[in-house]
């Protein structure tokens, strides 16, 4: 047996994992990162096994890529200039995007003059991929729009949205990154999607994604024709492996989008594809429509502007009238609709709007597993989950390599309390390319419900790797070292969200939880009590409900519990103190109340019913 491989110091260290000694000795303190000193005192010289690092890597943050480290954080050559987050379907904007520099305006013609005179294919000194048995990573960017013809400028998104979805069929030979990971890193660089980016921008966006291969497109005029020239190439690679062009009209682009998706797949060496198409049902007309819509709702579901959601509505409604066969102009306003019921107004009239566009998507196209994603959501705010599940059960047989239909089929198990399961869709999802701040919240927070504290602190490091400037981050972390009982470090994540947004209740929220288990009894109240909402009583239930428990006030504890139980779902449309949050023994802010007759006959019903979940939904 070999020597263990050692480095030994924290330059190495950080080095090896691919990011700065600060975030490396916070994660050794909050999250047990394998670190030795030579004599055991905290000044001295440190050292560390890769074996070790590697274990810790895949059963703490789910990851191990040593050979191509993603780029997160603070520093030199790193992003500084997020957008913005998610939480809960609540968007946080945080800053505006950089300015393009001048020199690009120079690429951008050159890159015009060799579209125009078509992409050379290289045959002489071409490099050829070698499998070394790790799935390929491979982001695919938004192009570029060089046909001079404004009213294409769809493409730039659609196109590469499209190949990713195909791509992603290959998921066990390929893994390839979702389209809003990719969009979210090109804009939190400070790049705008569709513009051409120099080599040095290529290569940020590789480093920040961890993805070591880019298809780079350009779309240029062929005679009456559209041409989708391509190449796929390594970001600091002096040459691509390959390059090649389709040419099709504007009506034929999911045959194009096909022929480029299997020339991806050829340079790999992987299987060509023999899966569902995109949809190809649509007039041109009604297709330029729903892509400019699907746009606009990329950027509304990060500043849930009225305003916004008012032109994607009105551009789906166009669409559908251009159409009316088009099942792709209902599926949008089924869409745009749930938009307006989750962030407007959960109103019983938008409530049917929602039902009629997305049953008669469904009624034209019931072998898409869009519009059976839709329809389950409609049935699930009707708070029918039987039907709910029937139809994403459906769904994911239709397209079981669908991150989309992944990511909706663990929304819904976590939401009924199946937290294992949907920790598992979450990974899956993670694993083969979705690895947008959304994602690493969603499998955190589960993962911080079912008490892998340690694994949700893995997460929310990344989210804060990915926008270090989110406060509610910050507060998340917070919360999960309160659970912990690791205060100091709470306090100092509490400290940077109060920096980042001074004042803001959330914050409150959280610091009220570290005075509950403080003892200080008058301060938790305060807060608690402030933050009640009298027409949703549910909404910041897990906080008081703690407070009470651990400062042995069990009636108003008690209270809390049965009210989040009955009215959660009401209020905020997710089930509350399901068996496996209960369940949790290491929330020690529930230590006191285990003992009480009440908390245990809760406990004891919300088993039974969880038990019946389990029995119904064990398909999923």
């Amino acid at each position: 047996m070999g020597a263990r491989e050692v480095l030994q110091s924290w330059k190495e260290i950080a080095s090896y994992l691919g990011r700065d000694v600060r975030t490396c000795r916070r994660w050794e303190e909050n999250l047990g990162l394998p670190i030795h000193r030579l004599d055991g005192s905290p000044k001295a010289r440190v050292m560390a096994y890769k074996d070790e690092i590697d274990w810790w890597l895949d059963a703490k943050l789910h990851e191990h890529d040593p050979e191509k480290p993603a780029l997160a954080g603070p520093g030199p050559g790193r992003a500084t200039a997020p957008e913005s987050v998610r939480i809960f379907g609540i968007h946080i904007p945080t800053s505006l995007a950089s300015f393009r520099r001048w020199y690009v305006l120079a690429a951008f013609a050159a890159v015009m003059a060799v579209g125009g005179l078509g992409w050379r294919v290289i045959s002489n000194g071409r490099p050829h991929y070698v499998p070394n048995g790790d799935r390929p990573a491979v982001a695919v960017l938004p192009f570029v729009n060089g046909t001079g013809d404004g009213g294409l400028n769809y493409l730039r998104e659609s196109v590469p949205d499209h190949l990713i979805r195909d791509l992603q069929r290959s998921s066990e030979h390929l893994k390839v990154y979702t389209f809003a990971a990719v969009i979210e890193t090109v804009r939190k660089l400070g790049f705008e999607p569709g513009a051409p980016l120099t080599p040095e921008e290529l290569a940020a966006v590789s480093d920040r994604l961890g993805a070591a291969w880019l298809v780079v497109g350009f779309l240029a005029r062929s005679g009456s024709k559209i041409r989708v020239d391509y190449e796929v190439r390594e970001a600091r690679g002096a040459a691509p492996l390959t390059t090649d062009h389709v040419p099709g009209t504007e009506g034929e682009m999911p045959v194009v989008e096909g022929r480029v998706a299997d020339g991806v797949r050829r340079a790999f060496g992987v299987p060509t594809s023999a899966g569902p198409g995109s949809f190809a049902l649509c007039s041109v007309q009604a297709t330029r429509l729903y892509e400019a819509a699907r746009a606009i709702a990329r950027k509304y579901t990060i500043t849930t502007e009225p305003a916004e959601l008012e032109k994607i509505i009105a551009l789906f409604t166009q669409a559908r009238e251009a159409d009316p066969g088009c099942p792709l102009a209902y599926l949008g306003l089924g869409d745009a609709y749930q938009y307006r019921f989750v962030y407007e107004e959960d109103s019983a009239a938008t409530l049917r709007l929602m039902e009629e566009n997305y049953r008669r998507a469904y009624e034209m196209a019931p072998d898409r597993a869009e519009t059976n994603v839709g329809l389950a959501w409609f049935h699930y705010f009707r708070r029918d989950n039987d039907q709910a599940y029937a139809y994403l059960k459906k769904a994911l047989a239709l397209d079981p390599s669908s991150l989309h239909v992944l990511t909706d089929v663990g929304g819904f198990l976590r939401s009924i309390g199946m937290l294992e399961r949907a920790a598992e869709f979450f990974t899956r999802v993670i694993q083969a390319g979705g690895t947008t701040v959304d994602m690493y919240f969603l499998r955190g927070y589960t993962y911080e419900q079912m008490g892998l504290f340690e694994s949700a602190l893995g997460d929310y490091d990344k989210m804060i790797g990915l926008d270090p400037t989110d406060f509610k981050t910050r507060c998340h972390m917070a919360r999960t070292l309160i659970l912990m009982k690791r205060y100091d470090a709470a306090a100092a994540e509490l400290a940077v969200a109060e920096t980042l947004e001074p004042g803001d209740p959330y914050v409150r929220l959280v610091r009220a939880l570290a005075a509950a288990a403080n003892g200080d009894r008058k301060a938790a109240l305060a807060t608690v009590e402030a933050s009640r909402d009298a027409a949703r009583p549910s909404r910041g239930t897990y906080f008081r409900s703690r407070v009470y428990a651990t400062l042995g006030m069990f009636d108003e504890a008690v209270a809390t519990i049965e009210s989040g139980i009955d009215r959660g779902f009401e209020d905020i449309y997710d089930y509350l103190y399901f068996f496996p949050y209960l369940n949790n023994t290491r929330d020690h802010f529930y230590d006191k109340l285990r003992s009480d007759p009440r908390f245990a006959e809760i406990l004891r019903l919300e088993e039974r019913k969880y038990a019946e979940i389990l029995e119904k939904y064990h398909g999923l």
